[in-house]
């Protein structure tokens, strides 16, 4: 069984055909304004550069100074403005699509609140949130993962699977994609002999790559952590609806409950970038401490690693700590990931970053890996 974003399901938020018209229009203007992108040097060279060296006395060289010039140019504050309403267009009109369809999708929970498929959700009232969690409404998603309205709600799960497919869809990746698909083909390559018995997956939002490491390997146990209760009831719903078996839980990925050496493998999926320094390093030292000898770790994310692009483009990379609600973005750019894998208790020859292509799309992911040597 293979589940990517091409994916449905009875949890899936089903729009009329004008929401979808709209949908399609911003999709496109979203590819748009990512094409457009391109035009940012061009505005540099031509104009900001040179503005900026007469206003200082000195030329923009720095990616802070490159950021600085580039506030103040048309192109990009016309660019930046488009590409923030963009993204707002994009989650109004997810929202307004699942608040219609909510009495069915609602009633689609209930068809299958008795786990059909061997599954289950463990939600804690005690439980307090990291501050992480409570930074920003991630990306602009409305009301954030933490968002709550009662014990019943799963908006913040069906605006986290709907937004992204719509996003990923503005920024050039096929439906065909898959983060977890990804990683999957690439232990395959590197580990041909990995038969995980015990899969962790960290932070992991509305279940995407939960489910599809259930499907891969279904004679493993696949547990999930997240922090957002909404997050983790749609979760566990949409994978009951795909008859995948996963153990979804509220936890903090740096404070897990598991016990140490109970993983054969642990992941995670884009949430490097979604968490501070001081947080990466402690879901690091969990990730290693619940992995078994001979185990794996892999911790996926944005292929925007700061050392491998220029300071203009490492300038460009910021616009998404200024305007789209990403707190930690420039942490993750920034940080040395290997480095951090170290002081999580992995030896030198024990980490690795690469790499990895897409399944559908016209990128790569980041992949920093951590093998547990066998005693």
């Amino acid at each position: 069984m293979v589940i990517d974003r091409s994916t449905t399901h009875e949890m899936l938020a089903q729009a009329t055909s004008e929401e979808a018209a709209r949908l399609r229009y911003i999709v496109e203007l979203k590819r748009r304004l990512t094409g457009y992108s391109s035009g940012m040097k061009r505005a540099f060279d031509g104009r900001a550069a040179a503005a900026y060296e007469a206003a200082n006395g000195k030329a923009a060289e720095t990616r802070e100074e490159i950021a600085t010039a580039m506030t103040t140019d048309p192109f990009y504050q016309a660019w930046g403005s488009l590409t923030r309403t963009a993204q707002d267009l994009m989650w109004n009109t997810v929202e307004g699509t699942i608040r219609r369809d909510m009495p069915r999708m609602q009633a689609a929970a209930e068809m299958v609140g008795n786990a059909p498929a061997g599954g289950s959700l463990s939600l804690d009232p005690a439980f307090r949130a990291p501050a992480d969690a409570f930074a920003a409404n991630i990306h602009g998603q409305p009301g954030g993962y933490m968002r709550l309205a009662d014990d019943q709600d799963i908006m913040a799960g069906a605006l986290y699977e709907s937004g992204g497919n719509a996003f990923s869809a503005g920024t050039g990746i096929g439906s065909r994609d898959s983060k977890a698909g990804a990683v999957i083909a690439w232990l395959a390559r590197e580990y041909p002999d990995l038969r995980p018995k015990r899969i962790l997956d960290l932070g992991c939002s509305a279940g995407g790559a939960s489910v599809a490491y259930a499907a891969h390997f279904p004679e493993a146990e696949v547990h999930a952590v997240d922090v957002g209760p909404a997050m983790l009831r749609y979760a566990h719903f949409r994978a009951e609806h795909l008859g995948v078996r996963v153990h979804f839980h509220q936890m903090d990925a740096g404070a897990l409950t598991f016990e140490d050496e109970s993983f054969d493998l642990v992941v995670s999926h884009n949430l490097m970038h979604e968490v501070s320094k001081g947080m990466l390093g402690k879901i690091f030292a969990e990730a290693r401490r619940v992995l078994k000898p001979g185990g794996v770790v892999v911790h996926q994310d944005v292929p925007v690693r700061g050392r491998d692009f220029s300071p203009f483009e490492q300038a460009m990379f910021s616009w998404q700590t200024r305007n789209n609600d990403e707190p930690f973005w420039d942490d993750f750019v920034y940080a040395d990931v290997p480095a951090r894998m170290r002081e999580a208790g992995f030896g030198p020859d024990e980490s690795r970053e690469l790499t990895i292509p897409m399944l559908d799309g016209p990128r790569f992911w980041y992949l920093v890996v951590g093998d547990k040597r066998a005693a």
